[in-house]
């Protein structure tokens, strides 16, 4: 047998091991030829040369260079934003909208189709200023000054299966904290009936209503909002024809919801609501609109009690605050307060309600409310950057003694765009969806975007003096709205509303919507919100 010296052996062994990781790296055979004498032969590599092949490069997973929109080479991202946004489909169910797993679809199962969840969420920030007459304060007591979150709300929405669909969302800055707002599923193409709709959510009354309050030209809603039976917990249907032109919903809800949407009464506490609407016109993709709508709900509210204005922020329309407040009326310390609607029907339409004096519960002066009917129509007009829209209620109610009061209100608004864009409406649901820029506001070009000036009229009375053998003194109000908006992007908005309020009611006091002693009284009020959705 030979001698080795220890460095031939090194030598060897240098070279074998590197052999062999080469061979491994590019996924060859480690089984050794035989030479003469059945030795190994171990292939000579010299230790830094490169193989003639290497292994392939398996891609990342994710989008392909450009699926979302990075810039391409030769253009800037100020280029792009001067083009304006890519188009977005209008809000509602859409073919395969919640079809595809997008935002978390490696989380949420890979390649699997379904579940699929999209994400998404709106906060606004508001501030409030009021200036009241003597008298008018005297009204409504004081209405203080406030800044604070109007709503942050998360929501999550998709589908399980491909005739399913479901959409969850609450409100961190709600009464409840957190409020449940939507919370429904979708059953799809039902024969019949069309979609079915199971759940938690906003009823199929008044064009104001179902359009989301992120597309709405104004900080509220107008102050017949009070009248409409908005979220209740229910089962309903909804579809629309196939030339787009009608659109019909209707459903059955529980009387009166918590924050949480839920009920619990074993007297009465049961509606049902309806809505049929017609576009008679649509051109030059949503340029040119006319539409007609009319809607009819019937409510036998919770314990048969009712009080039209109980929360604030519709009348007038600034949006409800909430929140501790240290005035003068809590002895300097810190207590919760809500801006005041400055009409209410108070106690004359319930059927008990607490007696703060006396600290215990006492029955209505009329029994209570067996059931309310509210009779609504709505139309809107667009043409080009102009648009008008109008929608009124009758309300009669139907008390335990048999009395019948009727209240109404209505409001007309009118917009404007100083940029040229216009009003986006979905023939779909028959609502008004997001505004799209012509630009975008951007570094160098701060006040892009979209201007709108928005002007409103709005009427409400809840007074029914000495009629049907019952009187109620709610107030009446009159207060119109004058605003500008501006969208930076199709996700970005700040409004400004002016607001002066003409009240007529009666003074402050223990039986105030009882009292006939009414009283003219004025105040002003100023809005500002900031607005981001995505």
């Amino acid at each position: 047998m030979g001698r080795f010296s220890i460095g031939a052996i090194v030598r060897e062994g240098n070279k074998f091991l590197v052999s062999l990781c080469l061979v491994l790296a590019m996924g060859g055979s480690t089984q050794a030829q035989n030479g003469p004498g059945n030795e190994p032969v171990v292939p000579v590599v010299p230790a830094m040369e490169a193989p003639d092949t290497l292994p392939p490069v398996v891609p990342p997973e994710g989008p392909p260079p450009n699926e979302y929109g990075s810039p391409i080479p030769g253009q800037s991202l100020f280029d792009r934003f001067r083009e304006g946004p890519a188009p977005i489909l209008p809000e509602g169910p859409q073919p395969n909208q919640y079809g595809e797993p997008m935002l978390l679809a490696p989380l949420l199962g890979g390649a699997k189709k379904y579940p699929a969840v999209q994400l998404g969420g709106v906060f606004q920030v508001n501030s409030v200023f009021f200036s009241q007459t003597a008298t008018n304060r005297d009204t409504v007591g004081n209405e203080p000054d406030g800044s604070g979150i109007r709503r942050a709300r998360l929501t999550a929405f998709g589908s399980v299966s491909e005739n399913i669909d479901y959409r969850f969302q609450f409100d961190l800055g709600d009464f409840g904290r957190p409020t449940v707002t939507d919370m429904y599923m979708d059953v799809k193409d039902v024969p019949i009936l069309g979609k079915v709709r199971i759940g938690n959510w906003k009823q199929p009354f008044s064009l104001e209503d179902i359009t989301s309050f992120r597309f709405n030209p104004f900080m509220n809603r107008s102050s017949i909002f009070l009248f409409h039976p908005f979220r209740r917990t229910g089962v309903g249907f909804y579809d629309w024809s196939e030339d787009k032109k009608w659109t019909w919903a209707a459903s059955a809800f529980r009387g009166f919801n918590d924050f949480y949407g839920n009920d619990l009464t074993d007297i009465q506490g049961y509606g049902g609501v309806g809505r049929l609407t017609h576009c008679f016109h649509y051109e030059n993709d949503g340029a040119e609109v006319l539409h007609f709508g009319a809607s009819y709900s019937v409510i036998a509210p919770s314990n048969q009690n009712l009080t039209f204005g109980t929360f604030g922020g519709f009348a007038p329309e600034l949006g409800l605050i909430q929140g501790q407040y240290t005035g003068p009326t809590t002895n300097l310390s810190p207590g919760f307060k809500q801006n005041q609607s400055m009409v209410s029907t108070g106690k004359a339409l319930t059927r008990t309600y607490y007696d703060e004096k006396n600290l215990k519960n006492v029955g209505g002066p009329y029994g209570g409310t067996l059931h309310y009917q509210d009779f609504h129509i709505e139309s809107a007009w667009v043409r080009g950057p102009l648009s008008i829209q109008a929608e009124g209620d009758l309300v009669p109610v139907t008390l335990a003694n048999g009395a019948t009061p009727l209240f109404a209100g209505g409001y007309i608004f009118a917009t404007y765009f100083l940029t040229g864009e216009h009003r986006t409406y979905d023939r779909n649901l028959a609502i008004f969806d997001r505004i799209q820029p012509k630009t975008n506001s951007r570094t160098g070009h701060l006040f892009g975007g979209a201007w709108e000036v928005a002007a409103r009229l709005n009427y409400i009375s809840l007074n029914n003096i000495n009629k049907n053998g019952v009187a109620v003194y709610g107030g009446t109000l009159i207060d119109p709205t004058f605003g500008v908006n501006w969208y930076l992007n199709p996700y970005t908005k700040f409004t400004m509303n002016y607001i002066p309020a003409y009240l007529n009611r009666a003074l402050a006091g223990p039986n105030q919507s009882l009292d006939g002693n009414q009283a003219r009284s004025q105040a002003s009020a100023w809005g500002l919100q900031a607005q981001v959705d995505f």
